[in-house]
């Protein structure tokens, strides 16, 4: 297992930290469409997270933290995530939500900056580093002020936005996902 930290914040110029994120010679490793399924058999719950065929299964654990959102993290490589689902499906595990995501991913120093584009909720920036050091170092150089970093989680940031946004959702008979399919459905030009 290891240790991770990460802080968000609301990104209100993706083309701005590009250009910095280049000048301070980040690493641009690609951007990729990631689903994250989320699946629970009473108290035991893990991610199964897709990223076109292949995957990750992770499991994490918090660790209380003032400052950043930090989590004991376990993640094993898999080959085929429907396979995968399938098999704890068998186990009894169920799924209890669904997240897509834009993620363009960049390696700075000793950790990631990810500049993320989610339905309804639009463009964050989450920094990822190994020690709190390193996220405020990162922090720093990419020009962001640590003390109005994010420690909640993309759910509970959408679950604000259903609840300020409720009135779009009146009358809506299923449960909304954070993902682009329902997003399009629930945009303004297809109201319910």
């Amino acid at each position: 297992m290891k240790t991770e930290y990460e802080i968000k914040f609301k990104l209100k110029d993706k083309k701005a930290i590009l250009n910095k994120l280049a000048e301070i010679g980040a690493q641009d490793l690609g951007e990729n469409k990631e689903t994250d399924i989320y699946l629970s058999l009473g108290p035991r719950q893990l991610r199964v997270r897709k990223i076109g065929q292949e995957g990750l299964i992770t499991i994490k654990k918090a660790i209380a933290s003032q400052t950043a959102k930090v989590r004991e993290e376990l993640e094993v490589k898999i080959a085929d995530v429907e396979g995968i689902l399938k098999v704890f499906g068998t186990l009894g595990f169920y799924e209890t939500r669904r997240k897509e995501k834009l993620r363009h991913t960049f390696k700075l120093d000793e950790g990631c900056v990810l500049i993320d584009k989610l339905p309804f909720i639009g463009y964050y920036i989450e920094l990822e580093a190994f020690s709190e050091d390193n996220l405020v170092i990162l922090a720093n150089k990419a020009g962001l002020d640590y003390t109005k970093g994010i420690k909640t989680n993309y759910g509970g940031l959408f679950n604000t936005y259903c609840k300020l946004n409720q009135e779009k959702f009146k009358g809506v008979d299923k449960r909304v996902t954070l993902t682009f399919s329902d997003e399009k459905l629930y945009s303004p030009s297809n109201s319910v």
